[in-house]
């Protein structure tokens, strides 16, 4: 059975739990589950309330990488993840592609209209790695 990780030392432990602490805040029903492209601390606090597929797929990478460290339990890791794909798949894109630019608060793609095939790329990637993550989950009966 799989056991929970955890980061090996005190600065991965840190790190991993401040970059968890980003998604825990933005990312909820206020921005559709969509994670923000940024948050600004200075020179007044700001949430740029506008995401693109690569940082999609951070966020569902994100949800995986806390229950495995055990920031969250495997029913928010599910949670999380359900809302955001459901999130994502009423979005409009353009033959199957995403467009680079939504805001998450509207979902309207955001102007000029383009794929980036970079972005694309990441996002790939990124479901492919939830995926296997899914898959190594343990099962309970």
């Amino acid at each position: 059975m799989k056991q929970n990780l955890r980061p090996t030392n005190y600065f991965s432990s840190e790190n991993s739990r401040k970059t968890w602490s980003f998604f825990e805040t933005f990312v909820g029903p206020d921005d559709n589950w969509l994670p923000p492209d940024n948050y600004q601390e200075q020179p007044v606090a700001m949430v740029a309330h506008r995401t693109s597929p690569t940082n999609m797929g951070l966020a569902l990478l994100a949800n995986l990488s806390a229950c495995d460290f055990g920031y969250i339990t495997m029913r928010q890791f599910i949670e999380r993840t359900a809302n955001t794909i459901r999130t994502m798949e009423a979005m409009d894109r353009h033959k199957g592609h995403f467009y680079n630019w939504y805001d998450t608060q509207s979902l309207e793609p955001l102007l000029p209209l383009y794929i980036s095939s970079v972005d694309s790329g990441n996002l790939t990637g990124h479901l492919l790695i939830l995926r296997s993550g899914i898959l190594a989950l343990p099962i309970r009966k």
